[in-house]
């Protein structure tokens, strides 16, 4: 896998506001680990999934338009409109052709590909100078406030939406808190053995037992409440505190904070593009 088919891809889905359609239609995301979502607080402000959806909805909507408003002032979009016509007109007559097997039409389309080359890396130059300034902010929101406003989930779905499985995870399922259970349990077993007195050593140690036994069970939420327990001890009983970690979700079909930011996103960027008059439409 090229790595900036990857990072393209990153982009695209978790930072811009305008997914590319042939990065979302590619095969990619049942390839690509879920290696970027931030780490989420163990106690964030807002818990209300209801709320979290609306108010993470709104913040996608808000970023779309400050993007779109990014790309009226930085790139012309009369121009980047008449290069992509042109590009897309002479890759039809070249398709055209190749179907046809016209080969006096081909070698003269051949003599334009060049010129055409050059088009493209202007419009990729286009596109490129408005994505890098929204990044910032995008990073910043997405890294600094969203984990620790909302934590790991906003929403919960009827349904599994994990169409390629646990490779790209977007609502939450019980091999995934199975797995974060056990993890976290091994980490908080590990900075136990720091402690000096042995009573308050074993009593850590058994909350990270009852947590996996809890899991096992199907009761995500008190197995939670035991992992922050075990960490309360934990704390109180070390020079050096452990950043604490809770399980991504509390139940199946939880949706994931990255996934329902990339849902709302796309889900209102045509309305986006439409009111702000940056859609892409070359006819």
């Amino acid at each position: 896998m090229e790595p900036t088919l990857i990072f393209a891809y990153a982009l695209n889905l978790l930072l811009l506001p305008y997914p590319s359609p042939l990065l979302l239609a590619s095969p990619l995301p049942s390839m690509l680990p879920l290696q970027f979502a931030p780490p989420a607080s163990a106690h964030p402000y807002i818990t209300n999934m209801l709320s979290a959806s609306i108010l993470v909805s709104i913040i996608a909507i808000a970023l779309q338009f400050f993007y779109a408003l990014l790309r009226l002032k930085m790139t012309d979009m009369q121009r980047l409109r008449r290069l992509m016509k042109e590009v897309n007109d002479w890759r039809r007559d070249y398709m055209e052709a190749m179907r046809k097997q016209d080969k006096e039409r081909i070698e003269k389309l051949r003599e334009k590909q060049e010129y055409m080359n050059r088009i493209n890396m202007e419009v990729m130059q286009m596109n490129f100078r408005p994505m890098i300034v929204f990044m910032i902010p995008m990073l910043i929101v997405w890294w600094a406030i969203l984990p620790q406003v909302f934590g790991h989930t906003v929403a919960i779905s009827p349904i599994s939406l994990n169409i390629f499985g646990d490779l790209l995870p977007i609502t939450c399922t019980k091999s995934i808190i199975v797995k974060d259970v056990s993890s976290i349990s091994d980490e908080i077993v590990k900075h136990a053995e720091g402690i000096q007195n042995s009573m308050v050593r074993d009593q850590v140690t058994s909350l990270a037992r009852e947590a996996r036994e809890l899991v096992d069970a199907g009761q995500y939420i008190a197995a939670r409440d035991r992992i922050l327990a075990a960490y309360d001890v934990l704390n109180a009983n070390l020079e050096s505190k452990v950043q604490e970690r809770v399980p991504s979700c509390t139940a199946e079909n939880e949706v994931l904070l990255w996934a329902w930011y990339a849902i709302a996103s796309i889900a209102f960027s045509g309305i986006v593009m439409k009111i702000t008059r940056t859609e892409m439409s070359v006819s």
